[in-house]
């Protein structure tokens, strides 16, 4: 009896033992884990629950391969859930600790409908608050602006009809005047007609970090953009622009991003001293209301040269127009210059003015109409004794040339490339005509 009695208390000894030991395992699985993520998904402007968005967490690191088993170090590990009628969610982090690492993963919600949000860095535990925002029907141009210092010390802007960066002063609608780098203090500044307004990333209300944040949530500036000039330091935000021709565009201000040293500018013959570049948004045409619906594309500058002349209600003006024609050769030498005005749907024959060309040619049916967005645009005919070329409809506005390539050809059949190039004259008068 005591030798059972000692074997039954061996036994339950064991038995506490096992279920200590493993629940000690589970103790330290859980402590091991990272933290899961969880939160809550709204939209912006009205703060009402997005149900049914499929929130993705993912991370990579070391790991084993699905196929053979082998260790590698990009093995991806995803982990998803889905938005409940208020909003919420709870996702694993996902990954084994032993293998990954506690760091932070990326954190994607996407929902039918909205913007999908793209957080980068999103630690075990998190507690987020995500704002998206509904997709629009709108799609403005777009990109990202240069601006700064070349290697001389000579500022250059930026211009938004060009979607280009320039030096001149005449076209520039952003430059900048000062730099200071401990504390971070940029001074920038607009022509004369223009005009600046600065939104802090905290003004906004936005809860929660998110890529293309800065331009997603605020589409019109609280105030009209008065300043001509503007000092921004390390506090991030959105920076809303009225150019000279009452255009209007925001740019996001990321002090941790914004700044680069020495390097070619994009877009510009130069090398920086300093470049600072800005994510932005622009309307063209007239109104202030800027909505960011990704993805952008760049702008057109004779298309938005044109919409910057559109009046801001109204009707656009549809009537006559004059125009600058001009051939050069392949070597850039100018063989013809005339004016000629263009009535919408008249087609017009154009006898050569190139008299000392190496091959005679004449143009036929040039014709200007107004398209769907009533800007104007031309097609023409260039004809010769041994060639023919037929031009589709383009678009030519008064900012710069709308180029025309030609490949034509003399009696003797040799081959000339030749350029036409069209540009609208503006209320010049004693244009028509040769010379």
């Amino acid at each position: 009896m005591a030798r059972a009695g000692r074997f039954r208390c061996l036994a339950i000894g064991l038995v506490t033992t096992l279920a200590t030991l493993a629940l000690l395992a589970w103790l330290a699985l859980w402590w091991l884990s990272p933290a899961p993520v969880s939160g809550r998904l709204v939209e912006y402007h009205a703060d009402a629950p997005v149900p049914g968005a499929v929130i993705t967490v993912s991370r990579h690191g070391w790991g084993r391969s699905e196929h053979h088993g082998e260790l590698i170090w990009d093995k991806r590990y995803l982990a998803t859930a889905t938005t409940d009628a208020e909003g919420r969610f709870r996702v694993p982090m996902p990954g084994p600790v032993w293998l990954v690492g506690s760091g932070s993963g990326r954190l994607k919600a996407e929902a039918e409908g909205f913007h999908t949000l793209d957080v980068s860095h999103v630690p075990p535990g998190a507690e987020l608050t995500l704002q998206t925002v509904v997709d629009r029907d709108e799609h403005l141009p777009g990109g990202t602006a240069y601006l700064g210092w070349d290697e001389e010390g000579e500022p250059f802007g930026w211009s938004f009809i060009d979607d280009a960066p320039t030096r001149d002063l005449s076209l520039v609608d952003l430059y900048p005047l000062a730099l200071k780098r401990d504390p971070l203090r940029v001074t920038l500044a607009v022509p004369d007609g223009g005009g600046l307004h600065f939104v802090s990333a905290e003004e906004q209300g936005i809860a929660h970090e998110s890529w293309g944040y800065l331009l997603r949530y605020l589409d019109a500036s609280p105030e009209p953009p008065m300043a001509l000039r503007l000092t921004l330091d390390g506090t991030p935000g959105t920076l809303f622009l009225r150019t000279p021709q009452d255009r209007y565009a925001k740019l996001a201000w990321e002090p941790g991003v914004v700044m680069a040293m020495t390097g070619s500018v994009p877009g510009l013959d130069a090398t920086s001293e300093r470049l600072f570049s800005l994510r932005f948004v622009y309307r063209p045409t007239p109104g202030r209301q800027l909505p960011y619906q990704p993805p952008l594309f760049p702008v057109e500058p004779v298309r938005a040269a044109l919409q910057a002349e559109l009046p801001e209600g109204g009707e656009p003006y549809a009537g006559p127009r004059t125009y600058r024609l001009v051939v050069t050769d392949a070597q850039g030498r100018e063989l013809e210059r005339q004016g000629v005005e263009l009535t919408p749907n008249v087609p017009v024959d154009l006898p050569s003015c190139a008299d000392d060309a190496p091959l005679v040619w004449r143009f036929e049916s040039v014709r200007m109409d107004y398209e769907q967005e009533r800007l104007p645009r031309l097609q023409l005919t260039m004809a010769g004794e041994t060639f023919v070329h037929h031009s589709g409809p383009r678009l030519v506005g008064p900012r710069d040339p709308t180029v025309f390539e030609v490949m034509a050809f003399d009696t003797e059949y040799q081959r000339h490339d030749l350029e036409v190039r069209l540009r609208e004259l503006n209320n010049e008068t004693g244009s028509t005509g040769c010379g």
